[in-house]
């Protein structure tokens, strides 16, 4: 984790950044990394019941406010998709290319391609994205940036392959209070707090750690070696 000054999380809805990677941004955070958030989706099928069906969007933005100050993020970028409403499309693209030229990030992190369709289309645009932000085009959207690297981390299925495992012992209990703030999905997700423990804990185990949190390094963009 030394020499990140900025990362930048892009990710579907209002949860995933902290089921995914809730202990890493934290670690960062308290290192002093900068980290920015894009978030697709206004969290809308997140209800429990019918009666809050017109409340959620709103009940998940102040979850999302609390969330960011428990976690240290600097900033959320948010955007009015519905929950299963995410495409890859041009919009979406754009939106990618533009947060990597504007928040010029050493590091990004998005979903992993084998997930459901609006995690699947994030992934899809972020790599692509990431790949062409260095271009010297499309300069309406900001000035070419080249991060370092891009990793996928895992929501609901596990990475079929691992890259990285990132020690989160010590920003376990911070994870686990921030997907507490997020109130309302504790229980539309079933069993996630379980989960978070139980995923963290196997990956732990795979390095000999208490818990850790696992990525893949997309290596789409080959590195160069001189």
């Amino acid at each position: 984790m030394l020499n990140i000054k900025r990362a930048l999380v892009i990710c579907a809805h209002p949860d995933d950044e902290v089921l995914g990677l809730g202990g890493t941004i934290k670690k960062l955070t308290n290192q002093g990394t900068e980290v920015n958030v894009v978030m697709f989706a206004n969290g809308n099928e997140g209800y429990r019941t019918l009666e809050e069906k017109d409340r959620i969007v709103e009940i998940r933005r102040k979850e999302r406010e609390a969330v960011q100050q428990l976690l240290g993020i600097r900033h959320y970028e948010t955007y009015k998709y519905n929950d299963f409403a995410i495409p890859a499309d041009e919009t979406t693209y754009k939106i990618c290319l533009s947060a990597i030229r504007t928040y010029r990030p050493d590091i990004v992190f998005t979903h992993y391609w084998r997930e459901y369709n609006t995690h699947k289309h994030v992934a899809s645009v972020v790599s692509d994205a990431f790949w062409q932000a260095g271009w010297t085009c499309s300069l309406d959207l900001g000035e070419p940036w080249k991060a370092r690297a891009l990793y996928h981390f895992e929501v609901i299925d596990l990475l079929s392959e691992v890259s990285h495992i990132v020690d989160i012992t010590d920003t376990f209990e911070e994870k686990m209070n921030a997907m507490r703030a997020y109130a309302s999905q504790c229980d539309v997700v079933s069993g996630a707090l379980q989960q978070i423990e139980g995923r963290a804990l196997m990956r732990g185990s795979q390095a000999g750690l208490r818990y850790a949190e696992a990525f893949v390094k997309n290596i789409h963009r080959p590195e160069i070696i001189r």
